[in-house]
């Protein structure tokens, strides 16, 4: 999910679809797990005492993939483009930190799949640096950002007085 906002700046926020929030994840945990263990209870009164320890994995392990899933929620891009520069942080698994560069010397480049229905990749590159960016996004996605940087990152070049 692209978010693009102006602030004196140009902003794109990178994310991915945030479905559930921490909050209703707890929610869901809570709920699933009372009835779980009611049932699991009530099998237990019945005599099969071997259901309750089972269900308490099942609902530790739905905790810990919530949990992880919600991590995941966190991650981000986040492309500040200002009048003479570009900065980029990131907070995703393959990309961990801040990349500013020049906006006039900057290139944003596509690179093509190497193979039919793998997706494109976008870099900016800058003094022999790159940094890939919308990681999280769909290939059409990707294609829509690229078309939007390669505008704001080339407004303003044609309009300054020499």
């Amino acid at each position: 999910m692209i978010t693009r906002t102006y602030d004196g700046h140009e902003e794109y926020i990178i994310s991915g679809n945030n479905s559930l929030s921490f909050h209703g994840s707890i929610i869901f945990i809570s709920l699933i797990s009372c009835i779980s263990l009611f049932i699991a209870l009530g099998f237990t009164i019945k005599g099969y005492w071997i259901i309750l320890p089972f269900a308490g994995l099942e609902m530790i392990f739905l905790a810990v993939m919530l949990l992880y899933c919600c991590h995941n929620n966190s991650m981000y891009e986040k492309i500040q483009i200002f009048e003479d520069k570009v900065n980029i942080s990131s907070k995703y698994r393959k990309n961990k930190g801040f990349f500013e560069v020049n906006k006039y010397w900057a290139s944003l480049v596509l690179t093509k799949p190497k193979l039919r229905g793998h997706p494109h990749k976008l870099y900016v590159r800058y003094k022999g640096r790159e940094m890939e960016i919308g990681v999280m996004l769909e290939d059409k996605e990707r294609l829509e950002l690229a078309e939007m940087l390669n505008t704001s990152f080339r407004k303003g070049i044609n309009n300054e007085i020499f």
